[in-house]
């Protein structure tokens, strides 16, 4: 039964490249002040922000395998709630993963529904099937299980980091009725601080040493708890001083020991939409624990990395709308501009994802060999993808810029190329491409359905264009 639920979840996270959108209101960090919407803010502030935010659980609405119900991150990677309520946490470390499963023990769940829906909503645009993308999707604080061993009732809750097991225990219940069995570990252990360590092949997780209280009269009174193993690979809690009388709720934490920091996450872009004052920034996360991403880092059979783009208020204190853009490959966003006009997003990266999501009609529908330079069109809300396509020759071509002709709308792209056939280059102010890399500006039409014209730049040495602009004549 084991391997069955772990090749299963494996094959889950590795078919699942994940999207993420946040709308959630947190407090504003204090080394912040209030940007107003003239001026960008800078891309250490906007990380800080990112990294403040609330996550929470988002259903599964077919966008992933029907065998999992709700999923939401955790520093250590993620976690699913199958249809029989079992636990399943995938834990990611660079390109590797490692499954564990909890399971209750001669307990039955009730029920598996979401509760107190957040502001933040998810949309997925992965890969080529547009009937797999899902836009607006909501998102729950809490995922009741319901009364599991009677008297005891479950809810799981995802916060900043970390998932955790609220255990609400009605007065004259049996604390001890709660087991909990873990599948997929090497080995259980306490720790001398309280913890229960979870021994993996990539590293160690942890239950946080659990608190535990009771409410009387408006006032939390704590209440003394501590774990308790039982065999190999079970625990459970051993409760003492409590008032019957009262409810207790029991509170331990799943995190990672192995996992830190945000390394391996970039913001690349900014952009500031003129008429509202909102802040989109772009660019590339790879670590399992960057904001309000569930699973974006995929692990055995998935991609490196993956495309971001969010949508923040003018003073950074809400994600207003988020997505993910990607294959199943690496992609990552360098550019973004805005048609003030239409609200439009444009988003230029560079992909090695044979399967980028597009729509029809796209300017270049395939890949045209190793790393090529994708361009991408949202609409302002983030919450559909109106086109893409990708941009480059046989090798390898790197978009590092972009700019809207706020007169005609057609869409400027600059960047590198290695690729001798670079397409629409005929006709451009250089043609042909000379040794090593070469910069390029392409030029496409408002709806990406078109290379309007390409050209080199380059001189006897590796060229690359990192800025571009147009000049918009008023007078």
């Amino acid at each position: 039964m084991l391997k069955k639920v772990l090749s299963a979840f494996m094959l889950l996270v590795g078919l699942s490249l994940l999207g993420w959108s946040a709308g959630n209101q947190s407090t504003a960090s204090k080394s912040l002040t209030k940007a107003e919407p003239s001026t960008t803010p800078s891309k250490e502030a906007v990380y800080a922000k990112l990294a403040s935010l609330e996550r929470g659980w988002v259903k599964n609405e077919g966008q992933w395998d029907e065998r999992a119900l709700f999923s939401a991150p955790g520093y250590f990677g993620t976690t699913w709630i199958a249809k029989d309520g079992q636990l399943v946490h995938t834990a990611v470390k660079g390109k590797e993963s490692w499954v564990i499963s909890e399971r209750w023990v001669d307990g039955k769940v009730q029920t598996v529904k979401g509760e107190e829906e957040l502001p933040t909503k998810v949309s997925y645009f992965v890969g080529n099937d547009p009937s797999k993308h899902r836009s607006n999707l909501p998102t729950y604080r809490y995922v009741s299980l319901g009364e599991i061993w009677s008297g005891v009732e479950v809810k799981l809750k995802a916060t900043q980091k970390t998932v955790e097991k609220l255990f609400y225990i009605k007065p004259g219940a049996d604390p001890s009725k709660i087991v909990v069995e873990v599948d997929g570990a090497k080995g259980l252990k306490l720790s001398k601080d309280g913890e229960i360590i979870i021994q993996t092949g990539l590293g160690d997780l942890k239950l946080s040493k659990p608190i535990a209280w009771q409410e009387k009269d408006g006032k939390k009174l704590p209440v003394e708890v501590s774990y308790k193993l039982i065999g190999k690979n079970r625990y459970s809690f051993e409760v003492a001083k409590a008032d019957p009388s009262l409810p207790i709720v029991i509170d331990p934490i799943l995190q990672s020991t192995y996992l830190g920091g945000s390394n391996d996450d970039s913001v690349e872009a900014i952009a500031i939409n003129p008429t509202t004052g909102e802040v989109y920034v772009a660019g590339a996360t790879y670590s399992t624990d960057f904001p309000n991403t569930t699973g974006g880092a995929r692990g055995s059979g998935g991609g490196s990395g993956d495309a971001f783009v969010a949508r923040l208020n003018p003073d950074l204190t809400r994600i207003l709308q988020s997505t993910y853009l990607g294959g199943s490959y690496e992609d990552r966003a360098t550019a973004l501009a805005i048609n003030p006009k239409t609200g439009d997003v444009y988003v230029a990266g560079n992909t090695l994802s044979p399967d980028f999501p597009k729509s029809t009609g796209w300017a270049q529908g395939n890949n045209n060999g190793g790393l090529d330079a994708f361009v991408a069109r949202l609409n302002s809300s983030l919450t559909q993808l109106l086109q893409s396509t990708y941009l480059g020759g046989s090798s390898w071509d790197e978009a590092l810029a972009i700019a809207v002709n706020l007169t005609t709308g057609d869409v400027y792209v600059a960047g590198n190329t290695l690729s001798t056939d670079f397409p629409k280059t005929a006709g451009g102010a250089q043609s042909i491409k000379s040794v090593g890399s070469d910069a390029f500006v392409s030029r496409l039409n408002a709806n990406l359905t078109r290379i309007l014209q390409s050209t080199y730049l380059e001189g006897s040495g590796w060229d690359e264009a990192l800025a571009i602009t147009i000049h918009h004549y008023n007078g």
